[in-house]
Order: C-alpha cells, then sequence, then structure tokens
C-alpha cells in the first residue's frame, strides 16, 4: 500500500527509491534553527477578584480636572458573567500549561538523546547460525538435530534507516523547539486576555461604584 498524503498537513516529499533509503528532501536547504522552550507557570492560582479599584498607571502628578461627561443609553454589564468567563479560561488555562510542560519535557529529551527517528535502527537477520555440535541423525540423514536450542536471530544495524535518520533529525529537532515556541505564545495570548477582562470588569465596577444623581438644582423638573 502506498503511503498517502496527510489529511490536515503538507504534501510529502518523495524520497528515493534506490535502495538506499535516505530521505532527499532537505537537501539544498540549510536546517532550521532550533529556539528554546519558554518555561510557562500560571500568575493567577486562585480566581481574581473585580473590585472597583483602579489599576496605578504612570504619569505626572497633580490633580487633573474633572471634565463632565457626556450622557448615553443606559448600559447593563453582566460582571458576574464576565468572572465565570475569567475563572474558565484560568482553570483551561492551568491544565495548558501543565501539558505544555510535560510535552516540552519530551521534546528536549528527544533532542537530548537523538534516538526517536532511527538514528540508532536496527533489522533482524534470520539466516541460521552454524553450530558446532550440529550433527547428523542416521535415521534422517536430511535433518539436522541440535543439541542446544537456537539463542535466536542476529540484530544489525540498518543502514538505509540510520542514513535517513540523520537527514531527518537535523531538520525536525529544532522544528519540534519551534512549534513549542508557538504553543507557549498560544497559551501566553490568552493569559493576556485575562488581564484585558479582568481590567475591563474593574472598569465597569469603578463607573458603577462612582456613579451618583446630581445634586438638586431646585428648579421643576417638568415646566407647567
Amino acid at each position: 500500500m502506498e503511503p498517502k498524503d496527510s489529511r490536515y498537513g503538507p504534501h510529502r516529499t518523495p524520497i528515493k527509491t534506490d535502495g538506499d533509503g535516505s530521505d532527499t528532501s532537505g537537501d539544498g536547504a540549510p536546517p532550521p534553527a532550533g529556539v528554546v522552550p519558554p518555561t510557562l507557570s500560571m500568575l493567577w492560582l486562585t480566581p481574581e477578584t473585580i473590585t472597583t479599584e483602579m489599576p496605578k498607571t504612570e504619569g505626572g502628578g497633580g490633580e487633573k480636572t474633572v471634565t463632565k461627561a457626556p450622557t448615553h443609553p443606559a448600559l447593563t454589564v453582566n460582571i458576574g458573567g464576565l468572572a465565570d468567563s475569567m475563572e474558565l479560561l484560568r482553570t483551561s488555562s492551568s491544565d495548558l500549561v501543565t501539558q505544555y510542560e510535560n510535552l516540552k519535557t519530551l521534546v528536549l529529551a528527544a533532542d537530548a538523546s537523538h534516538t526517536v527517528f532511527g538514528e540508532q535502527a536496527t533489522y533482524k537477520d534470520n539466516i541460521p547460525k552454524p553450530r558446532p555440535n550440529q550433527y547428523v541423525d542416521r535415521r534422517n540423514p536430511h535433518e539436522p538435530t541440535f543439541f542446544e536450542p537456537d539463542t535466536g536471530p542476529i540484530i544489525k544495524e540498518d543502514p538505509g534507516v540510520r542514513q535517513a535518520a540523520e537527514k531527518f533529525g537535523p531538520v525536525m529537532y529544532p522544528s519540534m523547539k519551534n512549534v513549542l515556541m508557538e504553543c507557549a505564545n498560544s497559551i501566553e495570548l490568552v493569559g493576556r486576555y485575562m488581564v484585558l477582562m479582568d481590567r475591563a470588569g474593574t472598569y465597569y465596577a469603578h463607573a458603577d461604584h462612582s456613579s451618583a444623581f446630581p445634586e438638586p438644582t431646585g428648579k421643576p423638573i417638568v415646566d407647567g
């Protein structure tokens, strides 16, 4: 059965079939440079509480001039729903960080060993080995008899697979670390989004807490 293209990945690159088993897809191009995968950890280990306290920002001292806010239609914000969404993202991110660190351990171990893609491939040679104590049964001279059981096949190096691995490994090991970097970036973006959600909830809560009716002017509300 001929190998098929991956359903989601790029098309396969043909390999030579002259018997050496080596992959020529990387000929002429240097292997990619591998980055060092970062270490991820959770900043929020417990649910973050949305309060009315505004975050401190850098700026000049002194009091700022208060400007009158324009009128706008009624606005409703579900702070509880926002907090629930933040907690869902936090627990999901915690699981992603754990899985990422486990995967990083496997990738770094594979990169250090350089044995994953067949660099030390072997095969079994099932050719019977001559035995010094072999003798011929006189009752059936065509059937040899052995005093001891056969020790099993001979394990030999597979040069074809090893040559292909020597070309495939230098390309794949850096690529695996580069993919880890992309995974870490994605998880970090989720964390930044959580911070923005918390900041938005804080702004809305602060605005609601600071809202007040203006002082009465003594003028009638309705002319009549």
